[in-house]
């Protein structure tokens, strides 16, 4: 437990240290809608490492939570799996005597956004391969004695590495093209394992941290920058509805690499000037795009009353019941509450549905959303 806690602490200081308060700490408007620390927090009190490890460390019983899953997801889609592997959870606690211990709404939106983070950030990567990497590509042109690699040692954080390829893009490109060499494109975990190794060069040099970008700002730099010209809503480039959007800030990097060069000639088409980031407003950017990832659609009533009905909620919750009326939850539900409630009532309802030789029946996150939206208005029989 102790390896657990303190390699997820340093993980985390990486983000948040040698930079003080920002503001957009002090404002409270982080890409997520909990605290990081408060559900680390939580997470170590309500002993969820005992059975879930991150990123390889901690209990082997259940799944590792820090390993990226193959899609985003959604509050909702999080509610759902934890509705889903509640019973599974519940026996293995008990097996192992770890007391059942209520969750507040408030830490529930702490652990939520500590889950995500951990995805937000990138799995450690492969030295080797980052090695073998550099040699392959960067090496034709970063030698040592000549833009030595070994000196971005310094950039902790892949959001500074991002910043400094997109703004060093047309350079990079034009002495490639001098050289004869080829555009070279990141595939999938390559970017992280390049900046494990080139980090791994700078033992014993100070570092340079960046605190967790502002999405509002973000939101207000996507429009001032220009990239909404490229990337509106709902448009062929809506990076909100990309299915294959990058799930770490390393492979964002590598994303923006690969496409500099297509971005850079479409805006010369568009008379768009190719706009420079500092690493905050790079910081912002992503902290804005991440949080359009997270961010739950509206669900569909209806749906979700086939869902009320498929699941046989209706056996228990009823409309003027003395326990179990959902009606009086009209207009509070989200998917946080959600998650807080099943939780709480969980082992409740589990043996109430064992009483009634009732399964225990799954949902998607689709269908927490609309079951979610059936119960803020009230439909309930």
């Amino acid at each position: 437990m102790k390896r657990i806690k303190s390699f997820c602490l340093v993980v985390f200081l990486l983000l948040v240290s040698n930079e003080g308060t920002s503001a957009a700490e002090k404002k409270g408007e982080y890409p997520l809608p909990g605290d990081v620390k408060g559900g680390w927090r939580v997470f170590i009190q309500k002993r969820c490492g005992e059975c879930h490890a991150i990123w390889g460390e901690g209990g082997k019983g259940g799944p590792d939570l820090g390993i990226l899953p193959k899609a985003y997801l959604s509050q909702a889609q999080l509610t759902a799996l934890m509705w889903n592997h509640s019973p599974e959870m519940w026996g293995r606690m008990a097996a192992k005597k770890i007391p059942f211990e209520k969750i507040t709404t408030k830490e529930m939106a702490d652990l939520f956004a500590f889950l995500y983070f951990i995805r937000y950030m990138d799995e450690p990567g492969d030295l080797q391969k980052g090695k073998a990497l550099v040699e392959k590509v960067c090496g034709k042109c970063h030698t040592p004695g000549r833009s030595d690699l070994s000196r971005w040692a310094m950039y902790t954080n892949p959001i500074l590495w991002a910043q400094m390829m997109w703004n060093h893009s047309g350079q990079m490109e034009r002495e490639m093209k001098a050289k004869g060499i080829p555009h070279f494109e990141f595939e999938e975990n390559e970017m992280v394992d390049l900046i494990a190794y080139i980090r791994s060069l700078g033992q014993g040099r100070e570092k340079v941290y960046l605190s967790p970008g502002d999405p509002k700002s973000g939101e207000r730099l996507f429009t001032r920058k220009g990239c909404i010209q490229c990337h509106a809503p709902r448009s062929e480039y809506d990076l909100s509805g990309k299915r294959d959007f990058p799930k770490t800030l390393a492979q964002l990097a590598g994303m923006m690499w690969n496409h500099s060069e297509e971005m850079r000639k479409g805006m010369e088409r568009r008379g768009i000037v190719f706009p420079t980031l500092t690493p905050q407003e790079m910081a912002d950017l992503v902290a804005y795009l991440f949080s359009t990832r997270y961010f739950d659609e509206p669900g569909n009533p209806e749906h979700g009353r086939a869902v009320f009905t498929r699941m046989q909620c209706h056996l228990c919750h009823v409309k003027g019941a003395k326990t179990g009326d959902l009606s009086r939850l009209k207009g509070q539900m989200s998917s946080i509450f959600m998650a807080e409630a099943m939780w709480n009532h969980g082992p409740e309802m589990l043996e109430r549905m064992r009483k009634q030789k009732m399964a225990w029946q799954k949902m998607d996150g689709k269908e927490m959303l609309d079951l979610m939206e059936y119960i803020n208005l009230g439909m309930l029989p």
